[in-house]
């Protein structure tokens, strides 16, 4: 008789008499112990010996003959795998790594595997190819989106060396899941040994036995903490109150998107108007990051332990918010510009102690009147800082740095011990050479101090065209299928001359960065085009162009403006939400006029209109004294010593700002990213900044 065979007749005695679950209970024979209680039934004794006698003959067939062998190989539980992100899935599988079962312990994991029939499709397949589809399809539902998310890898097993095998290659195979979807959530796992109250706990709260462990280790921070309130945190949340010693209890994303929308006053809506939620505990203000879209993006921060709405624009509807006082004026600071950099600084000495020594240099202190916040920018021991400091309060909201410590070796004084034999080698006795020393007087010429261009020497180039080339081969697609090309420009990035190529094809944006010298594919980026209806996708052919001349005369026509009284500031085409648009900004009569329109037939999709601080009187036209973009480049280009030919990545933006127009210039060269701010009507120089490229 064949295994096969063997399969089938103990299959079908199962069936008969056997209830369902056998096979896990036989699994679980070996750390049970106790007697079986039969109820009582009507049934004649004689039957009753019968059914008996067939029990006892099918349990010596399958715990002792060959089909017990075959069933306890390929029917008994090994190995439990959970996967959580917020979605938890649980897949038991046998020592062949087969699986047995798949199952959703929550609604998102239930609807992960909707479609794969709840899980029953993955059935008998091996584990790392249910996980490769399981992975794949949360990668797909957006719940690794997030830069900060995460997803946990638990793999539970009494036997060690298995069980640890098996973490090691599951953490590969969704590693390599994440970079196929070039997607960088973090990866945790960790082993288990099989623990009864652990599951127990899992079970009440409808969670795997591995989140169950990442709620326990809060826990042992914090014991005042509720299990079943942080059993429905998300691991990266759980990951983060890690970190940071767990605190208190955070409010949870719900909470945090129902604070944002009624703040917001969208929670009346009838449409759905939510976009994200990201938390962010492990920042120095623990906080959640909630983007509402109504007619454009709104973004709002929630304090993750209080509730408070730290930034965000309130009543977008009209509605009145429930919120005790309305948002602040954001205009002006309370905190001064130095005492936003002390702030940033002071805070730095106290968590980095190490770098308390260190000078501290190319600070660049900036306000930002649209959320309130400072941006505290220096360098520290090569290491560059990046701070959000409130305007109001002084508050640190954000640190952001590459810096990492690495403690110092601790030396060895151990004496070395001394059991050499003494060495016996024969002295060198050759004469010392008498030949008199040269007293030429030493070349005393100063030193040339002037800085030297240390603009990289460009190696081999390959081209733009090349480079576009070997991005579209990567891309799998021809340059007939490009809709927009974005970018495709040459710069000079971590030592080395590459180009970045910007395109969109097949409702699909493409990022590349590649080696200038051999076409190499350095980085890429993809990410799907999403159109004004909340659906994916672009045309497939070149988009139609008014061009810039008939997109000006449309939003002089909405504004009910002559171009003779205009004062441009802006008129940039974008490709945004799937579709080509004009950005245009002018004065007239006293009015800033902000207007997009359609680049395909002219449509006004947004008008915008403010009084102007900036009188460009009733002659219109250009402003009076402009110098205009090339002498407000060579300004900025002389007073930082360089010429055009210098310097890379060169862009020049006129704008209103503060009641004048001005020209934003920026820049790199060396190593160093400049930026310049250049008043158009005089050509002094208002504003500038060195920073390290980085």
């Amino acid at each position: 008789m064949t295994d096969k065979d063997i399969e089938q007749k103990l299959k079908a005695a199962i069936e008969r008499t056997a209830p369902d679950g056998l096979g896990r209970l036989l699994s679980d024979i070996d750390n049970r112990k106790g007697d079986i209680i039969m109820e009582k039934t009507a049934v004649s004794k004689k039957k009753n010996r019968w059914i008996g006698l067939v029990a006892a003959l099918l349990a010596v067939a399958l715990l002792g003959g060959a089909g017990g062998i075959y069933y306890g190989q390929n029917y008994t539980v090994a190995t439990t795998v959970s996967l959580d992100v917020n979605p938890s899935i649980q897949l038991e599988v046998n020592r062949s790594e087969k699986v047995l079962t798949c199952t959703g312990l929550n609604d998102e994991g239930r609807e992960i595997l909707a479609s794969m029939n709840g899980g029953a499709d993955l059935k008998g397949s091996r584990l790392n190819v249910a996980v490769n589809a399981i992975v794949g399809a949360i990668v797909r539902a957006g719940y690794l989106d997030s830069l900060s998310s995460a997803i946990l890898i638990s793999v539970e097993d009494d036997n060690a060396a298995r069980g640890e095998r098996l973490q090691a290659e599951l953490v590969a195979e969704v590693d390599g899941v994440l970079q196929t979807a070039a997607n960088s959530a973090g990866v945790l796992s960790q082993y288990l040994t099989v623990d009864a109250g652990l599951n127990q706990q899992a079970q009440q709260n409808n969670i795997s036995s591995g989140k169950a462990a990442l709620v326990n280790q809060v826990l042992a921070l914090n014991a005042s903490l509720d299990f079943e309130k942080l059993a429905a945190l998300s691991v990266e949340e759980l990951r983060d109150l890690i970190k940071i010693g767990a605190p208190g209890m955070p409010i949870g994303r719900t909470e945090a998107a129902r604070i944002a929308e009624e703040y917001a006053g969208t929670d009346v809506l009838d449409i759905i108007t939510l976009y994200d939620v990201d938390p962010e505990l492990d920042d120095p203000v623990p906080h959640y990051e909630v983007e509402i879209r109504l007619a454009r993006e709104y973004d709002y921060t929630i304090h993750a332990f209080t509730g408070e709405v730290l930034s965000g624009e309130a009543n977008i509807t009209g509605r009145a918010s429930s919120q005790t006082s309305p948002a602040p004026d954001l205009s002006e600071p309370a905190v001064t510009a130095d005492d936003a950099f002390n702030k940033a600084a002071d805070y730095c000495n106290a968590t980095h102690p190490e770098l308390s020594t260190y000078n501290i240099f190319d600070i660049t202190v900036k306000y930002d009147r649209d959320d309130g916040h400072y941006d505290v920018e220096f360098w520290c021991d090569g290491c560059k800082f990046d701070y959000d400091v409130d305007g109001q309060t002084g508050d640190i909201l954000r640190e952001e740095t590459d810096y990492r410590y690495t403690p110092p070796k601790t030396p060895d004084t151990t004496p070395p011990a001394d059991t050499a034999p003494p060495d016996t080698t024969p002295k060198d006795t050759t004469p010392k050479d008498t030949t008199p020393k040269d007293t030429t007087p030493k070349d005393t010429t100063p030193v040339d101090t002037t800085p030297k261009d240390t603009t990289p020497a460009q190696p081999a180039d390959i081209g733009v065209e090349a480079a576009k080339a070997a991005a579209l081969k990567h891309a799998g697609i021809t340059e007939g299928q490009v809709t927009y090309w974005e970018k495709a420009q040459k710069d000079y990035d971590n030592g080395r001359w590459e180009y970045e190529i910007d395109f969109t094809a097949n409702g699909t944006e493409y990022d590349y960065e590649i080696d200038a010298a051999t076409g190499a594919v350095l980085q890429y980026e993809t990410e799907k085009v999403r159109t004004p209806a909340g659906q994916q996708g672009t045309p497939t052919t070149q988009p139609a162009d008014i061009g810039e001349a008939a997109a000006k005369a449309a939003a002089l026509a909405r504004a009910g403006v002559s171009e003779a009284d205009a004062t441009w500031i802006k008129c940039q085409r974008e490709y945004d939400d799937g579709r080509l648009e004009y950005e245009i900004e002018f004065i007239a009569g006293g009015t800033e006029y902000d207007i997009t329109v359609l680049a395909a037939d002219g449509a006004v999709t947004k008008y915008e209109t403010e009084r102007s601080k900036y009188n460009t009187g009733s002659s219109g036209g250009t402003q009076t004294g402009d110098i205009g973009a090339d002498a407000a480049k060579a300004a900025a280009l002389q007073h930082a010593g360089l010429t055009q030919s210098q310097v890379t990545r060169l862009k020049c933006e006129r704008d209103y700002d503060d009641g004048r127009l001005v020209y934003e210039i920026e820049f790199k060269s060396g190593g160093w990213e400049y930026e310049y701010k250049i008043d158009a009507a005089s050509g002094s120089l208002l504003e500038h900044d060195r920073d390290r490229d980085d």
